[in-house]
C-alpha cells in the first residue's frame, strides 16, 4: 500500500497558505478552514465519549485566553499539574500562545522534586486536579514565588476554578484582548523539564516558532494513508505527546482520542477504537507479547503461526487479510488498530516484525526535548531497525569528532532546536553551539543513505580498562532482541572481586516479572552467552544481577540509570 506523508495529504487544503507560523496561528486557521470537523475526544464522568469540533476548540481557548488576562496571568509562568485531558491541551496552547509561558509536570514525581521543579521555574500560579490542592498549598507555602493555586477538574471552596476563568473570558469576547493581542514568536512560550534519567532536570525554553517548526517536522515524516483517529496514551507533561502527537494531530485536522493516563491504556482502548497510537517500546513489547500469551494459554498458538504464514502468502499478492484473519486477538486493542508511532528508544525487530504479521504498522520516532523533540523518523523499520530514519527535511544534522569508523556526537541545527535551557547559561554553552547546532548527547553515524544510526548516550559510555568505549544502549539492545522475556534491562560497568583481586566488568541488570524464569539460572545464563557470541568479546557481558523488583522509570517508561551498583553483589549469575 502506497503511503503519503502528512504534508503530502495537506498541501491542497490545511497547508495551501504555507506552514503554520504558531499554535495560535494554527488554530485560527483550521477553524476558518474546517470549523464543524470533530477533533477531541475524550470520555465524561459515564464512560461515555464526548467530542469536540475546531470550532468549540478555538472559543475555549480564545475564552480561556482572555480570562487568563483578565485575572492578571500575563506573562506569568503557569505550571499545569493533572492527568491526561481536554482541558490540558487548551491550557498549553492558550499558555503558551502569547499569555505567558506554560511549564507542565509530571503528576505523579515526588513532592519533592514538584517543588524543585517550581522554583526552577519561577512558577506563579498552577492548574493541577483537586486532588492535588493538599500537595499544592505545601509547595505554596515554601515558594513565595508561587501565588496562585486553580483546580482544573471541578469546584474546590477557597480555590479558583478553571471554569470560572472561562466564564470571565467568555463575558470578555466583545474585547477579543487575547485573540487580537501581538504574539512574539520568538519569547519563550513553554517550559519543557527533561526526564532527568541521569542526572538533574534541566528547563527546555521552546518559543511559539520552535513549536510551529516542530508541528512542520512531524507533518513532513509521518506517514499515513487516509484520516486515521489517534489516541493519546504517554503523559502530556512530555514533548513527545504534546508536541509531536496531539498538536501535529490537530494541526492536521485529525480526531484525537485522549485516555487519562497508561493505566487505562487498554480499557479506552476498546471505547475509543483507535487505528493509531503513539507508545514507548515497552508497550509494544507487551502488547506483541500479550497476544502470544493469550494465544499459548488458548491451545491456539500452532494454529497462529500457520495463519501468519497464509496471511504473509496473501500479502505478496496484495491481499491484506490481517485485520480479519486476527480479528479476535486485535480485538483487546479496539480491533480497529492499524499503526503505531513508538518512541523513546530502539525497538526489538521481533516485536516490529510480529506486530506486522498482525496488521500492524509500526514506525520508530527519534526525538529530544531540545529539539521540539522530533529528529527523524523510521517509517520502515521492518527493513531498517538499525536506524531512526532521515532527518526531517527541515533539519540539519552532522557529526561531530568522529572516529574511524564514522561514530561520533550527534548534532541538531533547525527552526525546532529550543535556544537554550532557563537560567542556566553554563549548560546552555555546554551544548547550544554559536554556529546554532545542537549537540544531542548522542553517539551516532550517518549511513550511506542519510540514515541515523543510533548507538547510545555518550555519557552513558563504558570506558574500559583498555581504553575502548562501550555503549550500554547498544548491549541492551540485542538482549533485548534475544531474550524477549525479560522486562527491564541495564547494562553498566561494575566491579568484581575474586581470590583477592578485583576488576570492572559489563554488567547486565535484568528485571524479569515471570518467576519461573527468574528462577531458571540455567536458561539464562545460556541465553546470555548467546548474546555474548554476536558481541565482540571486549563488549560481552559477564556478569547478570537479577533483581527481585523493577528498576525506577521515568514517566517515559525508561530506566533511570542512577544509584546504579559499583560492584557486583555476588548474588547473580557469573558468565565467563
Amino acid at each position: 500500500m502506497k503511503f503519503q506523508t502528512e504534508r503530502e495529504m495537506l498541501r491542497n487544503n490545511l497547508l495551501r497558505e504555507g506552514d503554520y507560523k504558531s499554535t495560535r496561528e494554527m488554530i485560527s486557521r483550521i477553524r476558518r478552514m474546517i470549523p464543524d470537523t470533530r477533533i477531541l475526544g475524550e470520555l465524561d464522568s459515564q464512560k461515555k465519549i464526548i467530542h469536540y469540533t475546531v470550532k468549540e476548540v478555538y472559543e475555549q481557548v480564545m475564552s480561556l485566553g482572555d480570562g487568563l488576562l483578565a485575572h492578571g496571568y500575563a506573562g506569568k509562568h503557569i505550571a499545569v499539574v493533572a492527568d491526561n485531558c481536554v482541558r490540558y491541551i487548551y491550557l498549553d496552547m492558550t499558555i503558551s500562545s502569547g499569555v505567558g509561558v506554560v511549564v507542565p509536570i509530571n503528576k505523579y514525581i515526588p513532592v519533592q522534586l514538584k517543588k524543585e521543579l517550581f522554583d526552577k521555574g519561577d512558577v506563579s500560579a498552577v492548574f493541577c486536579s483537586s486532588d492535588m490542592v493538599e500537595e499544592m498549598e505545601q509547595i505554596k507555602s515554601e515558594l513565595p514565588k508561587f501565588e496562585s493555586i486553580i483546580t482544573i477538574d471541578k469546584k474546590v471552596e477557597g480555590y479558583l476554578y478553571y471554569g470560572e476563568i472561562v466564564e470571565r473570558g467568555a463575558a470578555e469576547k466583545g474585547k477579543g484582548e487575547f485573540s487580537m493581542m501581538e504574539l512574539d514568536i520568538d519569547a519563550p512560550a513553554k517550559l519543557l523539564f527533561t526526564s532527568g534519567t541521569t542526572g538533574a532536570n534541566k528547563g527546555v525554553i521552546l518559543t511559539n516558532a520552535n513549536i510551529a517548526a516542530n508541528f512542520v517536522n512531524c507533518l513532513d515524516v509521518i506517514e499515513a494513508n487516509g484520516n486515521f483517529t489517534s489516541m493519546s496514551v504517554l503523559p502530556m507533561h512530555h514533548a513527545t505527546e504534546i508536541n509531536s502527537h496531539i498538536m501535529t494531530r490537530i494541526a492536521a485536522g485529525r480526531l484525537t482520542y485522549i485516555s487519562e493516563n497508561m493505566s487505562h491504556l487498554m480499557t479506552n482502548l476498546k471505547i475509543f477504537k483507535p487505528e493509531c497510537i503513539t507508545i514507548v517500546p515497552m508497550i509494544a513489547n507487551a502488547f506483541y507479547s500479550n497476544i502470544w500469551r493469550g494465544a499459548k494459554k488458548a491451545g491456539m498458538e500452532e494454529k497462529l503461526k500457520k495463519g501468519i504464514k497464509v496471511s504473509n502468502l496473501l500479502r505478496k499478492f496484495g491481499i491484506d487479510r490481517t485485520h480479519t484473519m486476527f480479528a479476535q486477538l486485535l480485538e483487546p486493542f479496539g480491533g480497529r488498530l492499524r499503526m503505531i508511532v513508538c518512541g523513546g528508544a530502539m525497538l526489538n525487530p521481533v516485536v516490529i516484525k510480529g506486530l506486522y504479521d498482525f496488521g500492524i504498522r509500526v514506525e520508530n520516532a527519534y526525538g529530544i526535548t531540545e529539539c521540539g523533540p522530533l529528529i527523524s523518523m523510521n517509517s520502515n523499520p521492518l527493513e531498517e531497525n538499525l536506524s531512526v530514519g532521515r532527518p526531517c527535511p527541515q533539519l540539519q544534522v552532522r557529526i561531530d569528532s568522529p572516529d574511524e569508523n564514522g561514530v561520533g556526537d550527534l548534532c541538531v541545527k533547525g527552526l525546532s532546536v529550543a535556544k537554550g535551557y532557563y537560567k542556566d547559561e553554563a549548560a546552555t554553552a555546554a551544548v547550544f553551539g554559536a554556529d546554532g547546532f545542537f549537540n544531542t548527547g548522542d553517539s551516532a553515524r550517518i549511513d550511506s543513505n542519510g540514515r541515523i544510526i543510533l548507538l547510545g548516550r555518550k555519557k552513558n559510555s563504558i570506558v574500559l580498562e583498555n581504553g575502548k568505549n562501550v555503549s550500554p544502549e547498544e548491549i541492551e539492545n540485542v538482549i533485548e532482541s534475544k531474550m524477549g522475556y525479560v522486562d527491564d534491562i541495564i547494562v553498566y560497568s561494575a566491579e568484581w572481586s575474586e581470590n583477592g583481586s578485583s576488576r570492572n566488568v559489563i554488567c547486565a541488570g535484568l528485571f524479569i516479572a515471570d518467576e519461573d524464569i527468574r528462577n531458571n539460572t540455567g536458561k539464562i545464563l545460556d541465553d546470555v552467552r548467546r548474546v555474548n557470541e554476536t558481541l565482540p568479546d571486549y563488549k560481552a557481558v559477564e556478569y547478570v544481577e537479577l533483581p527481585a523488583q523493577e528498576y525506577p522509570k521515568t514517566a517515559m517508561k525508561k530506566v533511570k540509570r542512577i544509584n546504579l551498583p559499583e560492584k557486583c553483589s555476588g548474588e547473580g549469575i557469573k558468565v565467563f
